[in-house]
């Protein structure tokens, strides 16, 4: 396989949402995240994927069995291995060069010039430039290599330093890089592999320019939704091309009504197939309602979203936030 997803997290920061879903499952704009990590693999012809899972690991497996390309689970038990183990474990399933996608980042990275950049036993990091008010660490470079990890591993640069930059999490490796994380137990690619590789000046660096999202938190969670379902957040596959029936923020209509006949949403609404509103709910503006969902009439739903077979009770007024597997939460909404 040309590509691994990483997918085997607890997503602590995302609780309670990743209390009943790992978190490379929960939904943005109807789509669970991981269907826009493999379409991104898909964009750029890199075939199938290695996909590992540790929390919640049955739900991974049967999302993987209900992809039509080539996918294969690797299950970390008893324990997690980290961004490290979990990759070395998969090495027998990997090719020659591959690349490495977070499940829980939303981006456009171009993974066929990132493969391309790989040196010979190397590896290669997509870097963005960090925005006002991020905190992530600094991962500089000389416009050719991965000059400083964060200081944990440097090397001299040759011309300017751009100290403007941040790993954003998707990176490819060679096979002989990937065996320089432990063969056995957790481990972190960037403090095992990464830490040997910079100080050769074996780490290529590319510069990414475009949509980059981490779906950290509840509060991002929800604005990844939203911005989706404005269109104001580039993705590699078009929510509108999967919905049920909708409105997107131009007013324009798309899909069929069929359940929802009845329903006219104050602004853009993304209804999943085979969704139920019943006549007297109330949407919008800006609402998504999964797949299979009910939202019961005498609901009043903005700014927020439902889980695909959800059922909202009659008594649910939400104005920021969701409804998910195990209940109501409010976020305050972007």
């Amino acid at each position: 396989m040309k590509a691994f997803l990483l997918a085997a997290g607890f997503g602590t920061r995302l609780r309670p949402l990743t209390l009943h879903r790992p978190k490379p499952l929960v939904p943005v704009c109807g789509l669970p995240m991981l269907d826009y990590a493999l379409a991104l693999v898909q964009r750029h012809g890199l075939g199938g994927a290695v996909v590992n899972a540790h929390w919640l690991p049955e739900q991974v497996a049967a999302w993987a069995a209900a992809q039509s390309v080539p996918l294969t689970v690797s299950v970390e038990a008893p324990a997690i291995l980290g961004t490290g183990g979990g990759l070395r474990k998969a090495l027998p399933d990997l090719s020659e060069r591959f690349v490495v996608v977070n499940g829980d980042i939303l981006c456009d990275v171009d993974l066929r010039a990132l493969l391309d950049a790989v040196p010979e036993a190397g590896a290669a990091m997509a870097l963005r430039v960090l925005q006002s008010g991020e905190r992530y660490g600094v991962v500089a470079s000389d416009g050719e290599v991965v000059t400083d990890l964060v200081g944990l591993a440097r090397c001299a640069a040759r011309g300017t330093e751009d100290r403007s930059t941040h790993f954003t999490g998707v990176h490819a490796m060679s096979r002989a890089a990937l065996q320089r994380v432990p063969a056995q137990g957790e481990a972190c690619v960037v403090r095992s592999a990464y830490t040997e590789l910079v100080p050769q000046r074996l780490v290529a660096a590319r510069p990414h320019a475009g949509t980059w999202f981490d779906v950290g938190t509840p509060a991002a969670w929800l604005r990844a939704n939203l911005e989706a379902l404005r269109g104001t957040l580039s993705l590699p596959i078009d929510p509108w091309s999967r919905v049920g029936w909708g409105v997107d923020a131009r007013g324009r209509e798309h899909g069929r009504r069929d359940a929802v006949a009845s329903v006219q949403p104050a602004g853009a609404a993304w209804i999943g197939p085979g969704a139920v509103v019943e006549p007297g709910a109330v949407l919008g503006p800006d609402v998504v309602v999964g797949a299979g969902a009910v939202v019961r009439s005498g609901a009043r739903l903005a700014r927020a979203v439902v889980w695909d077979g959800v059922v909202v009770p009659p008594e649910v007024a939400l104005r920021g936030g969701c409804v998910h597997d195990g209940g109501v939460l409010a976020i305050d909404a972007p």
